[in-house]
């Protein structure tokens, strides 16, 4: 693995345990579907994809930017958020927020956690003029850095295979220990608990691909998955 000049973060999940209420809802109210999920970052993904199989009206992407708002007002940020990107800007690797919310919802919740300037870029879907791969594809473009040099989190089968579909790394982000089991199956390049293991884990990484560093060792219990 190539060592890692940037990460990219999707909020739902990955920075924040968001509740899966407003998501439902707005699958039930615009989409017609009413089946329930086991959290926040499900029904997110659940509502992007149904979002993603046809164009969506201006009317309902106006209604539906009711509920993300909603959703992101209730986010409950990770402990660990802030020291971890300060952590990664000490390494000299750039903080990217990819997300297929909108660009309101993304701007609420970055300014209720104080964390407007805490990322290098942020595309959301307004950004990137679609969902999914088109953000990570104007992320990775805005970075300016090869894919294989990302990381990317994720803490759903879905964005995990997104992620890898796009050729970059993808780290699990592990909410729930079961889960966290079956999804690395699915051959993420490791798996972390905690986003203060992350810096770590990019530090192990570096070490593997023979870089030279004065940083301390790495010293969290991260795993690193061998890729074979």
């Amino acid at each position: 693995m190539d060592s890692i000049k940037a990460v990219l973060f999707e909020p739902v999940g990955c920075l924040a345990e968001f509740s899966a209420e407003e998501f439902t809802r707005a699958a039930t109210e615009l989409f017609g579907v009413s089946e329930e999920t086991a959290g926040g970052s499900q029904a997110y993904w659940r509502l992007i994809g149904l979002m993603n199989r046809q164009p969506v009206a201006a009317e309902t992407l106006v209604r539906l930017q009711a509920f993300e708002l909603r959703a992101a007002e209730q986010a409950e940020l990770y402990e660990d958020v802030h020291a971890a990107l300060a952590e990664l800007n000490a390494l000299g690797v750039a903080a990217h927020l990819a997300s297929s919310l909108s660009r309101a919802a993304v701007a609420r919740f970055l300014a209720r956690h104080s964390l407007s300037d805490a990322f290098a870029g942020v595309v959301t879907r307004d950004e990137a003029h679609g969902l999914m791969a088109s953000v990570l594809r104007a992320t990775v473009e805005r970075a300016g850095v090869a894919p294989p040099q990302i990381m990317a989190l994720a803490d759903t089968a879905e964005a995990l295979e997104l992620i890898k579909q796009q050729g970059l790394n993808a780290m699990l982000m592990i909410n729930d220990y079961d889960e966290g089991r079956a999804l690395a199956e699915r051959h993420p390049a490791g798996g972390i608990v905690s986003l203060a293991e992350l810096p770590d884990a990019l530090r192990l990484i570096a070490q593997r691909s023979g870089l030279h560093t004065t940083a301390r060792a790495p010293r969290a219990p991260f795993e690193l998955f061998d890729p074979t």
